[in-house]
């Protein structure tokens, strides 16, 4: 089969980006980490050789393999074993966008673009270059904001954490010394006798 022309290729490769991105597998791993302290780059890697794969060689594979090359690589990189056969509806889903995207047909790639207008992976949460590369930081502070504003509905400063409005201790904390000058000795645990 021919080398895909530069539009095939260049809508296939957004196409591609546009499911990758989304796949929640792919998703939850960038967010936590799972791929160390290069994950957005591996995640990013990732995009990248999925659809260069298809495109050189989209004629010579199956789903099978493009499954196994998705499984292998969330694997190896990313620490995810992909136990809900996620990884196979995946590459069904691509495959079948690559034979579209060979006969010219774009309306899968313009109906993702539509559904999916943020094609960016999630930030690893805690980390990450502090740089602007995804939404999940806007929608972090969002829900910061929807805390503090339930924190003040229950009467709560959100941003505070005022150490005197919590209430006292029952027990005296540290070594009890009675008047003879002998340490108490108390159990340790939940059950402990009053």
């Amino acid at each position: 089969m021919p080398q895909l022309t530069q539009d095939q290729s260049t809508n296939l490769h957004a196409g591609v980006t546009l499911m990758l991105t989304n796949w929640y597998a792919l998703r939850a791993a960038v967010e936590h980490g799972w791929g160390g302290h290069e994950t957005e780059a591996k995640a990013q890697w990732f995009l990248d050789t999925i659809a260069e794969y298809l495109i050189s060689d989209g004629h010579k594979i199956d789903e099978e393999d493009l499954a196994d090359v998705l499984e292998d690589i969330m694997s190896e990189e990313f620490q995810t074993l992909l136990e809900d056969n996620s990884g196979y509806v995946m590459a069904k889903m691509l495959y079948a966008l690559y034979l579209e995207c060979v006969k010219g047909d774009y309306s899968r790639v313009a109906k993702l673009r539509e559904q999916f207008p943020n094609t960016r992976l999630p930030a690893v949460v805690g980390g990450g270059d502090g740089g602007d590369s995804s939404d999940e930081g806007e929608q972090g502070e969002e829900g910061d904001t929807a805390l503090q504003a339930a924190a003040a509905a229950q009467g709560q400063d959100g941003d505070a954490m005022d150490v005197d409005q919590q209430e006292p201790e029952p027990e005296q904390r540290g070594p009890v010394v009675d008047e003879d000058g002998f340490m108490m000795v108390s159990k340790k645990g939940k059950n402990k006798r009053k």
